[in-house]
């Protein structure tokens, strides 16, 4: 459906996004569905593929040979693809929004098409760096340790080229400019954050903790809502044919971004001090899955 001359290559980045975001939707959530099935033949079928033990009749019998990490294991194959198909459609969007407001070429066209592939694929290589204290064998954890850290080199790229784009740029300070630059700050905040995660030996001290809240909150939560804002302040006139107002789009953008990192931010130090996360009440060291019932 692409106009008569436009060829893959001068595609927007937006469309590219959108297009490897369509990829990783058809590949990752058929997996969940798998999972939710097998979770609903041991609720009503009478199966154990994830129950350790089976009830007929009130007696219990064991050793049916079902294992709960099986359904930790299909959960994560579709959860961390899931995380890419939120925030790759703000990384196309924050792309063409920045090179708009500088007023030059997006730099690195072909690097940025690049490393949204390469993000596209080791998405569905990395899942079990959720499960590190799960009992995974540790040389298996170190396989996903290193493929995590290497989508981290795509990212970079990605984030370089966005600051290359408006260094030296005659750069517009429109709402959708300042979400976006927004966008690449909180990205490379939660981002940096992620590394410390994908170590499985620093994870045994943060999982479960504030540090994992606000690791995935500033790149999931915040991030993609930059990405969401800046395309709506930037688009809106386009499709409506009307400007939307410029003084609450600046008001809503450092409330926004100020209020985020005041709310995320000492989370990291809390983490780190071991706040675990979930806790219904902290006098009683009780989660709260096991709160009053």
């Amino acid at each position: 459906m692409r106009a008569k001359g436009m060829s893959m290559t001068k595609m927007p980045l937006t469309i590219w996004s959108f297009l490897f975001t369509a990829v990783l939707g058809v590949l990752s959530f058929p997996v969940l569905l798998s999972g939710f099935v097998l979770l609903l033949f041991d609720r009503h079928g009478g199966t154990s593929f994830y129950l350790s033990e089976l009830f007929v009749a009130g007696k219990v019998l064991p050793n049916e040979g079902g294992s709960a990490i099986l359904y930790q294991h299909l959960f994560w194959f579709l959860g961390h693809p899931e995380v890419y198909i939120i925030i790759l459609p703000a990384m196309g969007m924050v792309s063409e929004v920045l090179a708009v407001n500088s007023r030059k070429p997006i730099f690195g066209y072909l690097a940025m098409v690049g490393s949204m592939f390469a993000i596209t694929i080791l998405a569905f290589l990395v899942w079990a760096h959720h499960m590190f204290v799960t009992g995974l064998n540790p040389f298996l954890g170190a396989f996903f340790v290193l493929l995590t850290l290497l989508i981290a080199v795509p990212s970079a790229i990605k984030v370089f080229n966005w600051i290359t784009t408006i260094w030296r740029g005659n750069i517009r300070f429109t709402p959708a400019s300042l979400f976006s630059i927004g966008f690449v700050s909180t990205f490379i905040s939660g981002g940096l954050t992620g590394i410390w995660l994908g170590n499985s030996a620093i994870d045994i001290h943060l999982h479960d903790t504030y540090f994992v809240i606000a690791h995935f909150h500033i790149v999931m939560g915040v991030s993609a809502f930059f990405g969401m804002f800046a395309g709506i302040y930037h688009w809106f006139p386009k499709m409506f044919g009307r400007y939307m107002n410029q003084t609450l789009g600046f008001i809503h953008f450092w409330i926004t971004l100020v209020g985020a990192y005041l709310i995320f931010w000492p989370m990291h130090y809390e983490g780190m001090a071991g706040m675990p996360r979930r806790y219904f009440d902290y006098s009683t060291g009780l989660p709260s899955t096991l709160s009053k019932a």
